[in-house]
């Protein structure tokens, strides 16, 4: 199985390991060269049919600052067979200094995350920044994005199916 882990809380005494703890990070990095322009050309002809992001979970919720829009096409359907993975194919915008509170993905288990715009703003789990161009990112976990004076356009593949483990596993060859 592929896994990245951390270690916390670890110490040694001669041979003996106390208290050594593994945890597995919420993102993998990928090695996957994405064509930005391609999406970033489809992401444009369907801004203007973007919405504000809800969550049915939250009925009040709307936020004119991150706007979502669905989309597939031939590139993206190549996109998801190339990872052999079936997924909900969509882009983010989120304007400059608005903030994506931390939440969990409203049923998404895992996703393909590809930022398309230059100094894109990292995914927070809790206070650690992860900086990235393409990840695997586990969407059960807590995150959130504070975004700087930048437009930040994301494509995602929302993965329902599968947890986390099982598409790091499938999609190795990509791992960075």
């Amino acid at each position: 199985m592929i896994a990245v882990y951390r270690t916390f809380g670890s110490y040694f005494f001669g041979s003996k390991i106390f208290k050594f703890k593994y945890t597995m990070e919420p993102v993998i990095h990928l090695n996957y060269k994405i064509d930005k322009q391609k999406l970033l050309d489809e992401a444009s002809k369907i801004k203007s049919s973007a919405t504000g992001y809800t969550d049915s979970r939250y009925p009040d919720l709307k936020m004119d600052d991150w706007l979502v829009g669905h989309h597939t096409s031939e590139y993206i359907d190549q996109v998801m067979k190339d990872f052999g993975i079936v997924g909900k194919p969509r882009f983010y915008w989120l304007q400059p200094y608005a903030t994506i509170p931390e939440h969990v993905d409203n049923g998404t288990l895992c996703g393909l995350n590809f930022i398309l715009t230059n100094e894109a703003s990292p995914i927070m789990f809790g206070d650690q920044e992860y900086h990235y161009e393409a990840i695997l990112v586990d969407t059960t976990k807590p995150h959130s994005v504070k975004n700087n004076q930048h437009e930040r356009i994301m494509f995602k593949i929302s993965i329902f199916n599968e947890s986390f483990e099982q598409v790091a596993e499938k999609i190795k060859k990509y791992i960075s």
